[in-house]
């Protein structure tokens, strides 16, 4: 099953975050990502890890 993944600039408003902080934890690889055509996305489910080692 293929997961669905989102641009940095959807994934940080799903996350309430600027975009440029959303890079940083890409950067810190403190979120998980993937490249597609050399760009980074983030997962769907990657969003609730996210939150849930945050809480």
């Amino acid at each position: 099953m293929k997961t669905e993944v989102l641009r940095a600039t959807e994934a940080a408003r799903r996350l309430g975050i600027p975009t440029k902080e959303l890079l940083r934890l890409i950067h810190e690889r403190s979120i998980r990502y993937v490249m597609v055509d050399g760009i980074a996305h983030v997962p769907v489910d990657a969003l609730d890890e996210y939150r849930a080692k945050a809480s």
